[in-house]
């Protein structure tokens, strides 16, 4: 009983780090939701990325969203189409891409998400959990691919 209480004693200041970095990834806008966003290099990284993404002048982001839509203005009941054909986009062409179209990819999802964030609550539940797993396919197409790339 004693090893026990000593066990617990010294795990508290690890459970203490793990809710502050919690936090901490709270405040750095690195948590959406409930769960991380776990891809850094898919925020706009500059003003002129920003600028790019609101003019809709990104070749990629057209070729990935399949039209010529400006992100920033995007309507609420536009952005579940808009996510289903970046999605469908990603399945058909994912096996060719190299690293950096992966980011170009990932960049073009931070921008939905950052319009998603804005409007999500003019949303049903129903299109707000489609967008949901939209955003985690996306995820688990792009760590597949980093896993092939190391087994290879």
């Amino acid at each position: 009983m004693k090893s026990a209480f000593v066990l617990l004693l010294t795990a508290l200041p690890l459970l203490g780090r793990a809710q502050t970095t919690a936090a901490e990834m709270r405040q750095r806008g690195e948590l959406t939701g409930a769960r991380p966003s776990g891809d850094l290099l898919a925020q706009p990284r500059t003003a002129a990325d920003q600028r790019m993404a609101n003019n809709a002048a990104d070749p990629v982001q057209q070729h990935l969203l399949q039209t010529d839509v400006n992100l920033a203005q995007a309507r609420a009941e536009e952005l579940p189409n808009l996510y289903e054909r970046f999605i469908a986009t990603t399945r058909e062409e994912r096996r060719s891409w190299t690293y950096p179209q992966w980011d170009a990819a990932g960049q073009v999802l931070a921008r939905l998400n950052q319009r998603y964030q804005q409007v999500r609550t003019d949303l049903p539940l129903e299109e707000r959990l489609r967008i949901r797993s939209f955003q985690g396919e996306f995820h688990t197409l792009r760590g597949a691919r980093k896993v092939k790339e190391k087994l290879d």
